[in-house]
């Protein structure tokens, strides 16, 4: 008859310290205590899931019963193990607790193994906490859980903790070497270094997959590409060619990719968070010291190394930054694959202007830091003022045209980019010269005092600038109001408000609460506008105060008051009052 069928993760579950994968540092520790007679009652194993808690917790307790007594005596019964996921009561607890008080038949100690201790109830914790504090003299208390911060503080300070680590991505895979050549698998290297990539530092879930991938196989052998099929794992080929197709700004190549990504089935999501891991391996292998931290085949090493050394730093960090925003917005973009083409777009720089061509940079000084003098060759030549930086522009004054050169201020603060060679731009620049009698010859610019006072002509007639007094101000608040009359609020409150004229046509308002401020504030830009276009002024600014007692707004206050107030927005409320025969109170 056939053996039962025992998965890997069972059938090489170590069974002493020395075959513990990539926790020397608990397993040394334990083994020193133990040979000392200097070990605790009470430990704590924690760390993530599938690194060898829940072993090496029993590789312990058989330890510390055979060094005391031999190893030809059978120590099970010593040995108690309680899964607290599904014991996690008061009572369950207490339970455990009778039994501690019995010494054991065989051996000096029982040990009490309790898996996933932080799933036990605040109750059954403190019901535990005076055993765990002074156990009995042969009892030894070993609690596991992948989750430290849910074990209560009082809990972990009668314990001895120790820290499991996730394991290598080096260290599995040669294990599920060892596996393989125990089972008889023959496996390509490469394959059982993804799979030990695709546990995340859990043993038992790498042999969980590779038990998965070898029925898959049918006795065949393991390879890389029978291994990435099956794990639905985007090719590393895959991320070259992209990165590769983003420094060379081959839009096609970029846009064939993403298709075909999608074609396989892969989730977009999937790929632009492995190529960021891709772009991170490639900067991590710009220098040999970072280069040693990736876990990887050296063979793949190799290929980072010579990759790395035909990317810039800058775009690699450039890339980096921008797939990581893609990856934050994915999850919220009504078009995914939208998002992920115009990101690899834009790291190509086929959406950025500046990336595109080598063009010429001219320099145009301020117009405030040129002197008041006569602008002559040297001087032109010196601050090297081009044509291309002045315009014509032509105004109506007293019926006659006047041409006025104006430096364009938005190229003073930040430089223009040119491209010479455009034959577009040399055709605008010979129409210009057809059209324009301007050049820039010493005696057809007198002086730059004079082309201020043209500008200061322009601003006037641009921007209206009429005085106005607070009696026409007082006047055209009604107005205003007026307009208004559909917002009750809005309109109640500007009849009970006497703006102030200030200087520089500021208009001072002053509300008694911030209730009032915040209905002003929502209408601020419609008073201002309609206030400018009544008084024909647009440097007319309003100023809202909040006060106490605000000095320019009329409060009504008396029952006779508040009735002229509503009388005035309803006359006929008077018909109403003097047909009922009402008082006004």
């Amino acid at each position: 008859m056939d053996k039962p069928y025992v998965v890997s993760a069972r059938k090489y579950r170590p069974s002493s310290f020395d075959t513990v994968v990539g926790q020397s540092h608990v397993t040394d520790t334990l083994e020193h205590e133990v040979s000392t007679g200097n070990l605790a009652q009470a430990l704590l194993f924690c760390g993530p899931k599938g690194v060898g808690k829940t072993s090496c917790a029993r590789i312990l307790a058989k330890m510390i019963n055979e060094l005391d007594s031999g190893a030809k005596e059978n120590y099970e019964l010593n040995i108690f193990e309680l899964d607290a996921a599904s014991n996690n009561k008061v009572d369950d607890i207490r339970q455990l607790i009778d039994q501690v008080r019995f010494a054991p038949q065989i051996g000096r100690f029982k040990i009490y193994i309790i898996d996933e201790v932080h799933m036990l109830s605040t109750a059954a914790f403190n019901a535990f906490l005076k055993t765990l504090e002074e156990p009995p003299a042969h009892a030894i208390f070993i609690l596991a859980t992948t989750e430290k911060h849910k074990v209560l503080p009082t809990i972990l300070s009668r314990c001895q903790v120790f820290d499991f680590k996730r394991i290598g991505i080096q260290d599995i895979a040669s294990h599920l070497e060892f596996v393989a050549s125990k089972e008889g698998v023959v496996a390509e290297s490469e394959a059982l270094h993804l799979i030990a990539e695709k546990a995340d530092g859990a043993l038992r879930d790498s042999l969980s997959v590779f038990d998965r991938i070898n029925a898959f196989s049918q006795g065949e052998k393991i390879t890389y590409q029978l291994v990435r099929e099956n794990l639905q794992i985007l090719d590393r080929d895959v991320f070259f060619q992209t990165l590769n197709d983003l420094k060379n700004a081959d839009a096609t190549a970029i846009f064939l990719q993403v298709n075909s990504v999608l074609e396989l089935g892969f989730d977009l999501n999937l790929f632009v968070s492995g190529l960021a891991s891709h772009v991170r391996d490639v900067l991590m292998a710009k220098h040999s010291e970072t280069l040693d931290i990736l876990e990887l085949p050296n063979s793949i090493k190799q290929r980072y190394r010579h990759e790395a050394g035909e990317m810039d730093l800058k775009f690699l960090g450039r890339t980096l930054r921008l797939l990581s925003k893609c990856d934050i917005q994915f999850r919220d973009s009504s078009s995914p694959r939208l998002l992920v083409e115009v990101t690899l777009l834009e790291i190509a720089g086929l959406t950025d202007s500046e990336s595109v061509g080598e063009k010429k940079k001219i320099k145009v000084p301020k117009l405030d830091n040129i002197k008041n003098e006569e602008i002559t060759k040297s001087s032109i030549k010196e601050k090297k003022v081009e044509k291309s930086d002045i315009e014509i522009k032509e105004t109506s004054i007293d019926s006659q045209k006047v041409e006025i050169p104006l430096v364009r201020e938005n190229v003073a603060k930040a430089d223009v980019s040119i491209d010479a060679e455009d034959p577009a731009w040399k055709e605008e620049q010979n129409l210009t010269k057809k059209k324009s009698a301007f050049s820039l010859r010493p005696r057809e610019i007198k002086s730059i005092t004079e082309i201020e006072k043209n500008i200061s002509v322009l601003d006037q007639d641009v921007k209206k600038l009429s005085p106005f007094d607070q009696e026409n101000l007082v006047e055209c608040w009604g107005i205003v109001a007026e307009s208004m009359v559909n917002r009750n609020v809005v309109y109640a409150l500007l009849n009970q408000i006497n703006p102030i004229l200030e200087e520089d046509f500021n208009i001072r308002i002053s509300v008694g609460n911030r209730v009032q401020s915040g209905y002003l504030e929502e209408v601020r830009d419609e008073l201002i506008s309609s206030l400018r276009k009544e008084l024909k002024n647009d440097s007319l600014g309003i100023n809202i105060h909040v006060e106490d007692s605000a000095s320019n707004a009329k409060i009504v206050y008396t029952a006779e008051e508040r009735y002229n107030f509503l009388l005035k927005k309803n006359p006929q409320l008077d018909e109403f009052r003097k047909e009922f025969q009402l008082d006004i109170d």
